[in-house]
């Protein structure tokens, strides 16, 4: 490892990936999103009408997914299926409800685990998942746990999906979010947990400037490292388009 590589995990909805966005431009480092490569997979599943109940089918096109991410140092993570940027279009609740299909994989969580790791050989990298800092990146420089309560979780995944134009209930946000609580935690490989190591931080009553001025304190202090200011509004226009607006 070349650089240092800072893991953020927790459970769905906790802010990794907005802190994790944060945390990179203050540092100036790249942002892993390996949630948003799990969605991709799921996606090009749906679209081959695979039944995703049968492990073996969803591994079977894993070959043609043609999976591609792009890092860069100020803007979005980019997703691409072949030549088609998904960034925009893996965020859906159908991929959502869906992806705990294609996660529990063995085949995938090889496959995604192994680009994960080439991608931060040169280290200088936020990375941000389940399984970041016990199974993909054990030796990080910083690791960090993240949580809150599923209540708190659900709301905030609720504002985001109707900022969307999402039309769904807090109620069925709930329950998507505890139902991911309970695989995720149940997934025999990169299960939701926390490394003995890791800096645990309670979300729930912080905003996410909060949270990740926590980690870059963390940061300077224990790795040493320099920070940079930014500008506010590049955080939003990163968050659109993610989003493909």
């Amino acid at each position: 490892m070349a650089g240092n590589i800072i893991t953020i995990d927790g459970p769905s909805g906790a802010g990794k990936s907005t802190i994790a966005r944060l945390c990179a431009l203050r540092l100036g480092l790249s942002y892993l999103d390996t949630g948003a490569m799990y969605r991709a997979l799921t996606l090009h599943c749906m679209r081959k009408a695979v039944n995703l109940e049968n492990p073996k089918a969803i591994a079977g096109v894993l070959a043609d997914a043609n999976l591609k991410v792009e890092l860069t140092l100020d803007g979005p993570m980019r997703v691409f299926l072949g030549s088609e940027d998904v960034t925009g279009k893996i965020r859906t609740q159908e991929v959502t409800r869906n992806i705990h299909y294609v996660a529990d994989v063995m085949q995938v969580r090889n496959y995604l685990v192994d680009m994960q790791r080439k991608i931060g050989e040169t280290g200088n990298l936020v990375t941000e998942g389940r399984d970041q800092g016990t199974l993909v990146f054990p030796n990080a420089s910083l690791k960090v746990y993240m949580f809150a309560t599923p209540e708190v979780r659900a709301r905030r995944r609720h504002a985001e999906l109707k900022a969307r134009g999402v039309d769904v209930s807090y109620e069925e946000v709930l329950e998507d979010v505890s139902k991911r609580d309970y695989l995720d935690m149940g997934r025999e490989l990169g299960g939701l947990k926390k490394a003995l190591d890791a800096v645990e931080l309670d979300t729930s009553s912080l905003s996410p400037e909060q949270v990740a001025e926590s980690i870059v304190k963390l940061a300077k202090a224990r790795l040493k490292m320099q920070t940079r200011k930014i500008d506010k509004s590049l955080l939003e226009r990163q968050r659109q388009a993610e989003q493909g607006k």
